[in-house]
């Protein structure tokens, strides 16, 4: 018997005029899940709560059973920590950045740089950053890596000087609330300067650096020459770093195996779900890249390896339908949902047995109409022979609302799972 958890990132959804006042997970053809649908249950679920709005990671995190609110140390540990950045015996900070494009002239933000940077121009831009910013004067050394068009995880550490996360977002679009990030709507399109949460002498250090990082960094930025190529083709160019997430040190987490007397697998793309697999004792297979993932070829051999997979539970992030979901692209979002249908599910169905446990789930919704993350509940769907059957013939907001799945929050999947449908091998 084996467990399976498919995470379609961000598919959850509201009712769209465009889609005829339907979500897209309704309006997707979905043959696949419905099978899977018929043979289960399902309900909506909370993530963490109605107060926090989940990230892939934090919602990951939930969704394994382990209480973000506990355990969950900020997006900037877990992207570090799962990159292999956090050096021992050093104190550290570590951040999420983002390359953004910044017009102080045209008051103009785009938090993202419109996601148009090619890989070897990201690359470019962060070595020319490493190689001329320097902090010597604080005592504290820096490591950057970038990733995903605009994307980057910075750490600064020190042997000598204190540091702290409680430090507060330099990007408009997230204000810090403790360690979890809240997306800010119709937020003023400029950078803010960093500042102290706690008034504590480390925060305070942190923040300046913070600020002399960035102004190090958008000087060498405003000087390159991909940023002048990208002016000269009329692109935007990446020329502001932005910060976010700022975080603690990471507690000690209860080791899945040691919970559930079950080993785990998990398959993800994000530097963060590799930092949550060290902390709760899991192996950890990077997938491909977040804009390859919606590849035919891909699909098919992840559904391959995944299935072929000796744990007891394995786990897939599948990111998808969470793009479309963010540019406010409906449709797209439908062909995302039937695409990871028709080319990993449709092989996940046919090669499961009878005695598998299938669950498909979201990490978070991410409504078109909002372009970010929400609180809204997701719908989950545990299918199997020896599951309950409450009627369900989609995987889908609608049915999962009045599915008779006994399941309120991401915590409890497993739990419940353990205590009435595993069976000892």
């Amino acid at each position: 018997m084996h467990i399976y958890m498919v995470i379609l990132d961000g598919a959850a959804d509201r009712k769209i005029k465009e889609l005829g006042n339907k979500t897209p997970l309704q309006v997707a053809n979905t043959p696949h899940m419905d099978i899977l649908a018929q043979r289960g249950a399902e309900s909506l679920i909370t993530v963490i709560d109605e107060n926090i709005t989940p990230e892939s990671d934090s919602g990951s995190m939930a969704l394994l059973s382990y209480d973000p609110k506990i355990y969950y140390p900020g997006r900037g540990t877990l992207e570090g920590l799962g990159t292999g950045f956090i050096p021992e015996g050093y104190d550290y900070v570590a951040f999420r950045i983002n390359f953004a494009s910044y017009d102080e002239t045209l008051g103009t933000l785009d938090r993202r740089t419109a996601r148009g940077l090619e890989d070897k121009e990201l690359q470019t831009l962060a070595e020319e950053i490493t190689e001329n910013v320097t902090l010597s004067k604080y005592g504290v050394a820096f490591k950057l890596l970038a990733f995903g068009h605009h994307r980057g995880i910075l750490v600064m550490y020190s042997k000598h000087v204190k540091l702290s996360g409680n430090v507060s977002n330099t990007d408009p679009g997230f204000m810090k609330d403790g360690v979890f990030g809240k997306p800010v709507k119709n937020y003023e399109p400029k950078p803010l300067t960093c500042v102290s949460l706690d008034g504590k002498e480390e925060s305070k250090k942190t923040a300046e650096i913070v600020n002399d990082f960035i102004e190090q960094s958008n000087k060498i930025l405003s000087k390159s020459e991909v940023n002048h190529r990208r002016i000269e083709r009329g692109e935007m160019p990446a020329n502001y770093l932005i910060f976010r997430d700022g975080g603690m040190p990471a507690k000690k987490m209860p080791q899945f195996q040691d919970k559930f007397r079950l080993t785990l697998s998990m398959y993800g793309q994000l530097p963060a779900e590799n930092a949550i697999a060290k902390l709760i004792g899991a192996k950890f297979t990077f997938s491909k890249s977040l804009d390859l993932q919606l590849d035919k070829d891909f699909m098919i051999n992840a559904e391959k390896i995944f299935v072929q997979d000796k744990a007891d539970v394995k786990f897939i992030h599948i990111k998808g339908p969470d793009e479309p979901g963010h540019d406010n692209k409906p449709k797209e979002k439908v062909k995302a949902i039937e695409f990871i249908d028709k080319y990993f599910i449709a092989g996940l169905v046919k090669d499961i047995t009878d005695e598998d446990i299938v669950i498909i789930t979201c990490d978070h919704a991410t409504p078109c109409e909002l372009k970010i993350h929400s609180t809204d509940k997701v719908p989950v769907l545990i299918a199997g022979n020896q599951c309950i059957k409450d009627g369900s013939i989609k995987f889908d907001e609608e049915n999962a609302e009045r599915g008779n799945l006994p399941i309120e929050k991401a915590i409890d999947i497993f739990p419940y799972i353990i205590k009435n449908l595993h069976k000892e091998n």
